[in-house]
C-alpha cells in the first residue's frame, strides 16, 4: 500500500512539474509580418488582463493562431483578428494605437 501511494504521489508531482514547465509564458513575444516585426512584453500584458483567455480565446489547445485564422472561412483572417483583439484592447485601456508602436520595420533590409 505504501509503495502504491508513493508511486502515485511521485507521478502526480512529475505531472505537475511538467505542466508548469510547459505553460511557462515567454517574457517577450515576436511575430513577423509584411508590415514589420511585432514584438511585445508578454509578462506586462499578462499582468494587465484578467485571464489568459482574454487574448488566447481558444485556450492553449490550438498551438498557432494561423491554424484557424486564414484557413477557416468562418473565422476572421489573422490580420483582422489581431487588429481587432489587440488594437481594440489598447483603445479601451489607453495603450498605444499607432502602427509603428507595434510594427517595427527593419530599414536595413
Amino acid at each position: 500500500m505504501k509503495y502504491r501511494t508513493c508511486l502515485l504521489l511521485g507521478v502526480g508531482a512529475l505531472l505537475m512539474a511538467t505542466s508548469a514547465f510547459a505553460l511557462t509564458p515567454p517574457i517577450m513575444v515576436k511575430m513577423k509580418n509584411k508590415q514589420g516585426e511585432v514584438f511585445f512584453h508578454h509578462q506586462e500584458h499578462q499582468a494587465a488582463v484578467n485571464n489568459c483567455t482574454d487574448c488566447h480565446h481558444m485556450g492553449f489547445d490550438v498551438p498557432r493562431c494561423r491554424d484557424c485564422h486564414g484557413v477557416d472561412p468562418e473565422v476572421p483572417r489573422l490580420k483582422r483578428a489581431f487588429h481587432h483583439q489587440c488594437r481594440n484592447c489598447h483603445i479601451k485601456n489607453g495603450g498605444p494605437t499607432e502602427c509603428d508602436t507595434c510594427h517595427h520595420i527593419d530599414l536595413k533590409n
